[in-house]
């Protein structure tokens, strides 16, 4: 009668067991479920605002570029060069927090020249603003500095020179 009794325990003890253990594999599962499912949209909006930050930079130099054509002089000197496209993409570039004129200028390598920097995912990223006059580099989506100006361009020289031209922007 006693082994009865330890046998209904023991029986009674594994499908407590068994319980617990299929709740406690239940809720990792949730957890896996809820804790990817949160990755996932963190990364989902992440790639959204890379997307849209990239779609703003392209949208903004179409519209440099065809200024640029139709030689809009923003500082009416004459001329029409690096001042004009990087007012113009500061100008044009719809979040201004995001955005900025930037002026290099390297004696080493004779750069001295006017251009824009935006906020990549935490970063500011040098950005030529007269990439999309050149037919080629509009057609290969190119518009980082260093992708452009190679060696020539040192972004230790870079120097925020937004405050100096924001008159000329409209």
């Amino acid at each position: 009668m006693q082994h009865k009794g330890y046998a209904v325990a023991i029986i009674i003890f594994l499908l407590l067991a068994w319980h617990t253990w299929n709740n406690e594999k239940e809720l990792n599962e949730n957890k896996l479920y809820t804790s990817n499912t949160v990755t996932q949209t963190k990364a989902n909006q992440t790639n959204i605002i890379q997307a849209s930050t990239h779609q703003n930079i392209e949208q903004t130099l179409l519209l440099v570029a065809k200024d640029y054509r139709n030689k809009v002089d923003v500082n009416k000197d004459r001329k029409i060069n690096c001042i004009d496209a990087a007012v113009l993409f500061y100008q044009y570039y719809p979040v201004k927090t995001e955005v900025c004129i930037m002026l290099n200028k390297n004696d080493s390598t004779d750069m001295f020249h006017l251009f824009n920097c935006v906020l990549i995912d935490g970063v500011w990223r040098a950005i030529e603003p007269q990439a999309y006059t050149d037919v080629n580099w509009q057609r290969l989506g190119i518009y980082y500095m260093r992708d452009i100006w190679g060696s020539r361009y040192d972004s230790n020289l870079n120097r925020d020179v937004t405050d100096n031209y924001l008159r000329f922007v409209r």
